[in-house]
């Protein structure tokens, strides 16, 4: 959530209707944020004292273990996290005009979350903005939908959205196609990918570590597996977020044979992608994709994390 255009749209909201730049006449705020006034600064920081996020991950970091399920932040938005926000809903702005609420993953909200959620919307205070940030409007109770006003957005093009990444971000050209492909059209999601270097070098390492298992021996797959059970006991997003990058190639790979090369998200591989096409069937793709995503479901069901982890290793060719 922290990085999707909803969120990245909600936030540029969020400093037009606060930022201190000149507003045309009869209008109370600028069209567009300055990005610059110490108000939008504030914002775009995240620190600003009348920015409140509600998601599941902030949920996870004040509740601690109560807030996290078994591979990172709990599967639900709970009436806790609504409760501390609206233990400081009625307070007046601290030095914004607006006081802004960001309920990131709405869609996740139990009942009990909806309904204590719904009591603030009817009377919602003044000189505060609620935005819910949601797939779409049938993916919350209609008595939350209807008392919102609805604000549809599309995914962006790659085409758009490496445009947006050079113009405004600096970005050089290949980069920002790269970025452009692996955010699905989230230009949000694309400048999170920009300024984390970390996560396109964990990519990166991820498909190569895919490339060694697929020629590795028996042996040598097997041993892979134990590293791959250990991390998972070290660090259980870190081995899912490998997981969704495998499967991420898998795909493309189907893409790359199908044909439909405007489909490849790991463009910055395709060489790779075009000799193992040629290895692969379209079947034999989608069985690894199965096989992942199988391994995926053992794992989240507490399956051995070695046995299913070997299965998967032994699996990949």
């Amino acid at each position: 959530m922290a990085g999707s255009s909803k969120r990245t749209m909600a936030l540029a909201f969020a400093m037009a209707v606060n930022c201190q730049a000149d507003a045309p006449e009869g209008q109370e705020w600028p069209d567009s944020p300055c990005g610059i006034c110490a108000s939008c600064v504030r914002f775009q920081r995240g620190s600003h004292p009348d920015l409140t996020e509600v998601n599941l991950e902030t949920q996870a970091a004040a509740l601690g273990e109560a807030g996290k399920g078994k591979s990172g932040p709990a599967k639900e938005l709970r009436i806790d996290a609504i409760r501390e926000m609206q233990a400081n809903v009625g307070l007046s702005p601290h030095s914004a005009r607006w006081k802004i609420y960001i309920v990131g993953d709405a869609d996740k909200m139990n009942e009990e979350a909806s309904n204590a959620l719904l009591k603030t919307l009817e009377e919602p205070p003044a000189h505060t903005i609620i935005i819910l940030l949601a797939p779409d409007e049938m993916s919350v109770l209609p008595t939350i939908s209807s008392r919102c006003f609805l604000l549809p957005l599309r995914s962006m093009s790659r085409r758009e959205v490496a445009r947006a990444l050079v113009q405004k971000w600096g970005a050089e050209r290949d980069e920002a196609e790269l970025l452009a492909a692996l955010s699905g059209g989230r230009l949000g999601y694309a400048v999170r990918l920009m300024e984390d270097r970390e996560s396109l070098e964990r990519r990166r390492s991820a498909l190569q570590e895919l490339s060694v298992l697929s020629g590795a021996h028996i042996n040598d797959r097997v041993n892979t597996a134990g590293r791959y059970a250990k991390m998972f006991t070290e660090s259980r997003p870190a081995l899912y977020e490998m997981l969704q990058d495998w499967e991420g190639w898998w795909r493309d790979v189907i893409a790359v044979r199908a044909p439909a090369p405007e489909l490849v998200v790991n463009i910055d591989q395709m060489q790779a992608l075009e000799s193992a096409a040629r290895k692969h069937s379209s079947g034999s793709a989608l069985a690894a994709i199965k096989l992942i995503q199988d391994t995926r479901q053992q794992l989240l069901e507490n399956v051995n994390p070695r046995v299913a982890l070997e299965a998967l290793a032994l699996g990949m060719k």
